[in-house]
C-alpha cells in the first residue's frame, strides 16, 4: 500500500513537471517572472541552473544577490528582513538568495570570501562599490534600505 502511494505521488510530480517544463518552453527564456524559474514576490533562489536567467533579467532591474547559508546567524538574521523589502519593492529590483553550500562555483564566480554578501548586479556585471559584507548594529534595516536605494540610484 505504501508503495503505491509513493509510486502515485511520484508519478503526479513527474506530470506536474512535464505539465510546467512545457509551459516554460513556450515562455521567453530572458524573463524570470515568464520562465520556469518563478520570481514569486520578487525573489528567486538561485542555482547553477537559473543563474544565467538572473544574469538576464539584471539587464532589466537591479539584482541583489545575497550570498548566505542556512548555517550562518547574520545570514538567518537578514534574511527575513531583506525578503520583507523585496516583497515591497514594487518589482524595482529582484532579490536572488544564492546558498553557499549548494552553488559553490556562483560564490567563486563573484569571488565571495565572507558571509552574508550583498551584491548589486546590472547588465550582468557588478556593480562599483556595491558589495556589502554582514549584517547587524543597532540601525542595520536602515542601514540595509539605504545600501539598496543607492544601488537603485546607480542605474
Amino acid at each position: 500500500m505504501r508503495k503505491t502511494r509513493f509510486a502515485a505521488a511520484l508519478a503526479a510530480a513527474a506530470l506536474a513537471t512535464a505539465a510546467l517544463a512545457g509551459t516554460a518552453s513556450a515562455a521567453a527564456p530572458s524573463s524570470l517572472e515568464s520562465s520556469s524559474v518563478r520570481a514569486e514576490e520578487n525573489i528567486v533562489h538561485v542555482t547553477d541552473a537559473n543563474y544565467n536567467q538572473v544574469m538576464e533579467t539584471s539587464k532589466q532591474k537591479l539584482v541583489i544577490m545575497d550570498f548566505g547559508a542556512t548555517w550562518c546567524p547574520p545570514c538567518q538574521k537578514m534574511k527575513p528582513v531583506i525578503e520583507k523589502m523585496a516583497r515591497e519593492n514594487g518589482g524595482k529590483w529582484l532579490l536572488a538568495e544564492v546558498d553557499a553550500d549548494e552553488s559553490k562555483a556562483i560564490l567563486t564566480k563573484h569571488n565571495i570570501k565572507y558571509l552574508p554578501t550583498l551584491q548589486g548586479i546590472r547588465n550582468a556585471a557588478d556593480l562599483p562599490d556595491s558589495r556589502r559584507i554582514g549584517y547587524g548594529g543597532a540601525n542595520a534595516e536602515r542601514d540595509l534600505r539605504n545600501w539598496i536605494n543607492a544601488q537603485l540610484a546607480k542605474g
